[in-house]
Parts: C-alpha cells; sequence; structure tokens
C-alpha cells in the first residue's frame, strides 16, 4: 500500500471538509457527515495511514473561535449510528478558516462565478472582477499557509480542484522541495476560452508548480497542455523559479464511484422492496428519472423542453412514462441559481399544464435531497436514465444510475459532452443542445426491446464495474511514485 513502512502521510487539501459544522436550534456546535466520491475514495486510505484531510468546515470564522488552529481527530466527532470507526484506525481534520465576506467572494464570486462558469465554457456567464481575484488569492495563500504548519518534510500534499488553484504556487515559496500533486475535478477549457480570464498564467503557472496534475479527460489534458505551450511562447512562466525544472508530470484519469456499494445496496431487500412501491405509484409502464444538483450545466431545462418535444411529436406516448426530475439544492447563495430554479419551476409548470390529464402528469418534481438507499431505489425502478449536462467534468449520476441496475436492464440517455461518455459505450449519446434529439432518443429508449436494452447494460456494468473508485485512486497514487521516481533520476 501507497507509503507504508515509511514516516511519510497523505495530507488531502480541499475546499470543503468531509464534514460539515453547524449550530442547532440551540446554538450547539454541530458535525455532520458529507458524502460524495472523493470521500468514499479517499477516506480509507487516510485511516489507513492517519493521513489528514485538511479544508474548510462551513462554519464562518467569526463563528468559531481558537479551536480552529488544532487538528480534530475524526473519532472526536460524533458519527452517525449506522457509521461505525474500525478499531484502531484513525485520520485527522484540519480547519482552514474562511469569513462570512470571503465566502462570498472568494467562493461564491470568484470560484463559482467566474471560474465554474469560465470551465464549463459559459463565458457570458462568468464574473469578472479583481477585487474577487484577490480575495481568491488570499484564501489560496491561507490554505498554503496551513498546509506549511502542519505539513512534514515528507508529507505528500494532494490538494483537489478550482476552488484552489494558487495554494500550489504559494506553498511552493514555503516548501520548495515539498511533494505537490494537484486534480481538477471539472473541465479544463480551450485555450480561446480560458484567455477570457485575465489571470490565467498565474492559475497556469501555480500548477505548474506540481509534481503532477491530473485530470478526468484527456482533452481536459490537451487543452492544458496546449495553454501551457501557448504561455512558455509568449513570457516567463510565473512561478517556474520555485518549482524548478522538474515540471509536472501530467495524466488523465476518470473518477469512478463504489460501485460495489451501488451494486450490493440495489440488492438488498428494502431497496427492492421500495422499488416496487415506486412502480406501483407512477400507474404508467415507463419510468425516467433525471438526478442533478442544480446547476445551468446540467441541461434541465433543454431536457424538459425534449420531453415537450417528445410529446408533441409522438402523442401516443401520453400516459405511457412518467418522468420523475430531482433537483438537488445547490450553492443557494449564487443568483444564477435562485434565477435557475425558478425558471425551472415555471416551466415545469407550463409542459404540465399543457399536456396533464385528469389521471396523468408527464412530470414529476422534488427539489431537495433524499437517503442513499432511496436515490438507489430510485435509480433500479426507472427504465431510462436521463443524463443531459450541457457541459461536465465526468458526471458520476450516469455510473451511480448503471451501478444500481443489478437487473441488467435500463437505458441510459447521455450528453456528449460528459467527460463519462468517454468511457460509456452503450449508452444513447446525444447531443444536449439539440432539443429535438434528446426528444428522439428518449422515444427510443421508450420503444428498445427488452434484448437490446440488456445487452446495453450489461456491457456499461461491466466496463464500470471495472473501473470504479478504488482503481482510479489507485492510478492516482503510481503516477505520484512516478513521478517521484524521475525526479530522483
Amino acid at each position: 500500500m501507497f507509503l507504508h513502512g515509511k514516516d511519510r502521510r497523505l495530507i488531502v487539501v480541499s475546499n470543503r471538509l468531509p464534514f460539515s459544522r453547524y449550530e442547532n436550534e440551540n446554538g450547539e456546535v454541530k458535525w455532520e457527515k458529507a458524502s460524495g466520491g472523493l470521500i468514499t475514495a479517499l477516506e480509507p486510505i487516510l485511516y489507513d495511514l492517519d493521513g489528514i484531510w485538511l479544508g474548510w468546515d462551513g462554519h464562518s470564522a467569526e463563528q468559531s473561535g481558537e479551536e480552529r488552529s488544532r487538528l480534530f481527530s475524526v473519532k472526536e466527532i460524533p458519527q452517525p449510528s449506522n457509521v461505525k470507526l474500525e478499531e484502531g484506525k484513525d485520520y485527522k481534520i484540519g480547519c482552514v478558516p474562511i469569513k462570512e465576506d470571503e465566502v462570498e467572494s472568494y467562493y461564491n464570486r470568484f470560484s463559482n462565478g467566474t471560474l465554474w462558469a469560465l470551465f464549463h465554457y459559459f463565458f457570458e456567464k462568468s464574473h469578472i472582477d479583481l477585487s474577487d481575484w484577490k480575495t481568491y488569492c488570499q484564501v489560496n495563500e491561507r490554505f498554503a499557509q496551513y498546509i506549511d504548519d502542519i505539513a512534514r518534510e515528507d508529507d505528500v500534499i494532494w490538494i483537489q480542484d478550482f476552488h484552489l488553484m494558487m495554494t500550489p504556487f504559494y506553498l511552493r515559496q514555503l516548501r520548495p522541495r515539498q511533494e505537490i500533486h494537484f486534480f481538477l475535478h471539472t473541465p479544463f477549457p480551450h485555450t480561446d476560452i480560458l484567455s477570457i480570464l485575465p489571470w490565467q498564467d498565474d492559475l497556469l503557472g501555480s500548477l505548474l508548480c506540481c509534481d503532477t496534475v491530473g485530470f478526468h479527460h484527456k482533452q481536459y489534458l490537451k487543452n492544458f497542455l496546449t495553454a501551457v505551450d501557448v504561455l512558455k511562447r509568449s513570457r516567463e512562466v510565473p512561478g517556474e523559479e520555485t518549482a524548478g525544472d522538474r515540471g509536472p508530470l501530467t495524466y488523465a484519469n476518470p473518477i469512478s464511484i463504489d460501485f460495489k456499494l451501488v451494486d450490493r445496496t440495489s440488492r438488498e431487500p428494502a431497496v427492492i422492496e421500495r422499488k416496487n412501491e415506486i412502480r406501483k405509484k407512477i400507474a404508467s409502464p415507463k419510468m425516467i428519472l433525471g438526478v442533478d444538483r442544480i446547476d445551468y450545466s446540467k441541461g434541465i431545462r433543454r431536457r424538459l423542453r425534449g420531453i415537450e418535444h417528445l410529446i408533441k411529436t409522438h402523442p401516443e406516448v401520453q400516459g405511457e412514462f412518467f418522468y420523475y426530475q430531482l433537483v438537488i439544492p445547490s450553492r443557494e447563495g449564487v443568483d444564477a441559481y435562485k434565477s435557475l430554479k425558478k425558471e425551472i419551476d415555471e416551466l415545469i409548470g407550463r409542459i404540465n399544464g399543457k399536456f396533464a390529464t385528469g389521471l396523468w402528469m408527464p412530470i414529476h418534481y422534488n427539489y431537495g435531497t433524499v437517503p442513499f438507499a432511496e436515490l438507489v431505489a430510485l435509480y433500479l425502478a426507472a427504465d431510462i436514465g436521463l443524463v443531459t449536462p450541457l457541459r461536465d467534468g465526468m458526471n458520476l449520476v450516469c455510473k451511480e444510475y448503471i451501478a444500481a441496475h443489478s437487473d441488467n436492464d435500463g437505458v441510459l440517455i447521455l450528453s456528449k459532452f460528459a467527460g463519462a461518455v468517454a468511457e460509456i459505450k452503450n449508452c444513447l449519446a446525444v447531443n444536449p443542445y439539440n432539443i429535438e434529439e434528446i426528444g428522439d432518443a428518449i422515444y427510443r429508449a421508450l420503444v428498445m426491446d427488452e434484448t437490446e436494452r440488456k445487452r446495453r447494460m450489461k456491457k456499461m456494468r461491466k466496463n464500470i464495474g471495472s473501473n470504479d473508485i478504488g482503481k482510479w485512486l489507485e492510478k492516482c497514487l503510481n503516477y505520484f511514485e512516478q513521478a517521484r521516481g524521475e525526479r530522483k533520476k
């Protein structure tokens, strides 16, 4: 296992911790466990190595006290009743303070309003503001300082995602010989898009301070290398002196899911019973499912219009399907997301008002979250998974849908602009901007015969099952070892 037998630790650094702090109605500070693919992948190795996870806990710096400067043992944090920590295993978390006004500027406006928009090719939505850039740099420098406070010389630092793209630069100034790695979980845009950002050279220079830089997709890696080549030809690279002449080892490695966990959950009697309950309640032969965090990049509005096109062109399908859209709240402090929710609400109301009958309504909508077992039951109940982001770094919903279908049935409709489409060859790939194509693909899925459905699903399950989250982590760590070996030459 990675780092075994050595006095070295893995320090994972991300914007958010796997635990968040909040105050209950009585003003008591409580901890809540988060979920997600990255947590699933990294927690086991952190437990195994007595590692550290550094990030923000969601509690504004004004509300916290001196304790923020220390490392917390995970065993100090109350766990949910269904979570049992392995005896003798532990890892620590460190909380980086972020003030309320910094959350607005660094997180809401620059990370999400500028970088997220630009990296997903929504350049018209990208918010360019010098003061927000300065706050972003200040917070990134603070992360570097906190790493410097806790890291040992032989520790391995692994920084995650677009929120912390300047952290490698500041950390390299403090620790010229430290092993620093970075992984980007969003797309990396074409140089023509990236060039809109006035501080693109700073971000590129910062990533060049790393030992490795990883991406989900070969095209994102290609875009990065092209941007670096343009930069090197035009001017001296910021940070190059501190990075030395090593340069990072770059790679593409698509993240995945805990396939075995989703598959195992889908076979549990309670989940199968819940799936049967869902099927009985919908009173339609076919169920279509969409699961998305609310975000303009997810293509929810065009997908709904694809449903509308389907009913217009194939009126015979009225009453023959049930579309369930689960929208998960996110970034509710960002104005663009508030406006998007209003538009989705109005569009669903218009379509239902136009086509609903006394006994049937085409779109059912839930704005909220559901427990993991309920989500797996929804996946299993759905004949069709509809995943049509306008641009996505990876998209794990499509992989979860496949893993949940232990019945080897179901059809996946997937956007050509989701990173996952490079791996999933037996889906129905669509252009998410083409409303007619979405509607036509849904119709094809509705009438597809059982033999073809099962043939496609079995192949997709075999592919995703053999490339799960454990394999992603193993490959990343192998790249770390490769970079370390090349540096010693």
